[in-house]
């Protein structure tokens, strides 16, 4: 099989560390328990962290990440609207939150946040939404800050 572009790439590694992550879940657990591995985004330490509900207030909100390699690097190491190309949007809707970190400072509608929480949009895209879109305070109190 000769793959042609690096989102495909990247969609064929995402697939094989998010199978990997499931098989390596913990033998404790009931599989009732454990999160299928659809719903695990291809980050270290996916198995470690708790996913919750988050919900986006506004219209419109992008949803950003980049490729494999150095941009997706460099998205997942500071998120900012540089950094990271929007991959899908979303609004006013709930959405499954992995984790959360400091990026870019983004400042809208009276409010200005520099955490970014790592979610799943509805289209099945994982990205980077920053906080000033998601109910609550500036830093999310049951969101888990990021480990990578």
């Amino acid at each position: 099989m000769t793959i042609t572009s690096p989102r495909t790439f990247r969609a064929l590694s995402t697939a094989v560390l998010v199978a990997t992550a499931a098989l390596a879940g913990p033998a404790t657990a009931s599989a009732a328990e454990q999160p299928t591995a659809a719903v695990r985004p291809a980050v270290a330490g996916a198995a470690a962290m708790d996913f919750t509900e988050v919900h986006v207030w506004a219209t419109g909100v992008n949803v950003r990440n980049a490729d494999s390699g150095m941009p997706f690097e460099r998205c997942k190491t500071f998120p900012s609207r540089q950094n990271c190309q929007v991959v899908a949007t979303v609004s006013r809707t709930t959405v499954t939150a992995y984790c959360q970190k400091q990026g870019e400072l983004i400042s809208d509608a009276g409010y200005s946040s520099r955490w970014w929480t790592y979610v799943k949009s509805p289209s099945e895209m994982w990205g980077w939404v920053n906080n000033v879109y998601i109910t609550g305070d500036e830093h999310l109190a049951h969101v888990s800050d990021c480990t990578f």
